[in-house]
């Protein structure tokens, strides 16, 4: 064989084993494929209820969706900034309890209370003995008709 055409047969020889590696080479492995969601998952997703949804940043589906707790956003204080929540205080030297932020519900003890204030928010809050049976729209004081209660939670919807 002469010289160019040991180097075509090398050529092509190349080029097809470039190919047949490429297409012998193993698969890369993948997770498999993506499970549909539970009935507890599509019930989650279709409710208003806080929740987390991881999607899978290739394609955009749902991979699953988890209940998110509501105490992400209120925050509290001891006593009350203008606009605050406010769980109010019956009896000295207790102070004021103060909530803030975004919807969530805080979770305490708070002795001697007589009354909330919602501040800016829709809120509601539970006691020792029992909670709001609604919450109540921004600006609203709620009282406990003269008695003082163990403040339990206190919410902003």
């Amino acid at each position: 064989m002469s010289g160019p055409s040991l180097r075509r047969v090398g050529a092509v020889t190349a080029i097809a084993a470039t190919i047949g590696l490429g297409l012998a080479a193993p698969a890369q492995a993948g997770p498999g494929p993506i499970p549909p969601l539970t009935a507890s998952e599509q019930s989650l997703l279709n409710s208003s209820a806080p929740k987390a949804v991881e999607l899978d940043p290739a394609t955009g589906r749902i991979l699953s969706v988890k209940p998110q707790p509501t105490d992400q956003g209120i925050s509290q204080r001891s006593g009350c900034n203008s606009g605050d929540g406010c769980y109010l205080s019956g009896r000295v030297p207790y102070a004021h309890r103060g909530f803030y932020g975004s919807r969530g519900t805080a979770r305490g003890s708070w002795a001697y209370r007589s009354a909330y204030d919602t501040g800016r928010y829709t809120a509601s809050a539970c006691w020792v003995q029992a909670c709001a049976q609604r919450s109540f729209p921004p600006n609203t004081y709620v009282g406990f008709n003269g008695a003082l209660v163990t403040g339990t939670s206190f919410r902003i919807h």
